[in-house]
């Protein structure tokens, strides 16, 4: 196959936004993935779609300052409906000795610079009507939002051909070409694609695919499920999430509402099949009707599964790999990856072009494994 400057293997939201990057700075970019554009079972068509900044470990808080900043000029730039509504969101506290807790998080990410308040009892009903009376504290963020993941995908990929890159669909990559400790192939289904750099965005999949040059990724894989009931009149601008509930809840510009927060499915890396657990889909329902009464008795119209990659300490690992000349890292997001996503996809294009990686990527680097690695 036809040689490129760089590979990206995986078209979810991470190697998708990446190759565009590249592609606008004009590297010569080849993205390829083992399915179509937009496979089912992966995690960015199954993800529950928020774009948030709040709720996340401290060093995580700039980048996704920095994501936020590229999200609200990206339906401009992508020429394209993202359907992304910066609308919000609240993470609600039905508990009173929770509270202290919920407060000492918000006041941590104010420190950060991140534009969070405190809202309670009747301010936070007027902020959301509708919402359950027993919810008493919430820690609100009005820069925080969703988008379609499915319209991103899409948009990224549609505007990185317009710049030239490469598309090679049903082309899984079957192992890493390293050559005297660099890269120096992709080896796929079919057929060879010499490269000088590769990043590896494929999500469970790239532990795999690492493990051909002899790298352990850290990474097990977890079947995420997410549901869509049937379309309501627009009420709800914010998302919803209930500390320690497992919930994340959000009305889309379709009507539907949208249910995910981490309740399981049942899936399998290495056929992608996965199925839904009648279980989980009682329990998400549950909750979110005690979160949000209004959705009592709405039908549930579509459930989906996912599998996501975690890590073992549930971050993301990016950046080189040391050992590897031209490996790039940017896999085991861990369910909170599409948020940051284009912020991710604009680092790893700055850095592969300036060979100098950003200060916002340096605490995900492999290297903090390196001791359990040995």
């Amino acid at each position: 196959m036809k040689a490129t400057d760089v590979v990206v293997i995986g078209a979810g939201i991470i190697g998708s936004s990446a190759a565009y990057y590249l592609a606008k700075k004009g590297v010569d970019v080849t993205l390829i993935d083992t399915g179509g554009p937009l496979s089912s079972g992966t995690a960015t068509p199954a993800c529950a779609g928020g774009v948030r900044q709040q709720g996340r470990t401290p060093f995580e808080i700039p980048l996704a300052l920095y994501a936020i900043q590229l999200w609200t000029g990206l339906e401009a730039e992508l020429d394209a409906d993202l359907h992304y509504r910066q609308g919000g969101m609240t993470v609600m506290c039905a508990d009173e000795t929770l509270i202290p807790r919920l407060q000492e998080r918000v006041t941590l990410e104010q420190s950060l610079g991140l534009d969070i308040r405190m809202v309670q009892k009747q301010e936070l009903h007027d902020l959301i009507p509708g919402l359950s009376a027993r919810m008493i504290a919430g820690s609100y963020c009005p820069s925080d939002g969703h988008a379609d993941p499915m319209r991103t995908i899409s948009a990224f990929e549609a505007a990185a051909r317009r710049l030239g890159a490469h598309m090679r669909w049903h082309c899984a990559a079957e192992s890493l070409v390293v050559e005297k400790h660099k890269i120096a192939a992709v080896k796929t289904a079919k057929g060879n694609i010499p490269c000088r750099q590769v990043v590896l965005a494929a999500g469970i999949w790239s532990k795999g695919i690492a493990a051909t040059a002899g790298l352990d990724l850290p990474f097990q894989p977890i079947t995420l499920q997410m549901m869509v009931t049937a379309t309501r009149p627009p009420f709800l601008d914010q998302v919803l999430g209930w500390l320690g509930h497992g919930i994340s809840l959000k009305q889309v510009p379709a009507g539907g509402y949208v249910i995910g927060g981490g309740w399981p499915g049942h899936g399998d890396p290495d056929t992608y099949r996965t199925r839904l657990h009648p279980g989980s889909m009682a329990k998400s329902a549950k909750t979110a009707v005690e979160l949000f009464p209004a959705l009592a008795g709405v039908p549930v119209v579509r459930a989906w599964v996912g599998i996501e990659a975690f890590s073992t300490d549930e971050m993301q690992i990016i950046g080189p790999v040391a050992d590897i000349d031209g490996l790039t890292l940017a896999a085991g997001f861990s369910g909170h990856g599409f948020g940051i996503g284009p912020g991710v996809g604009a680092l790893i294009a700055r850095y592969l072009v300036r060979d100098q990686l950003p200060d916002l990527l340096r605490p995900y680097s492999i290297e903090r494994f390196k001791s359990d690695l040995a």
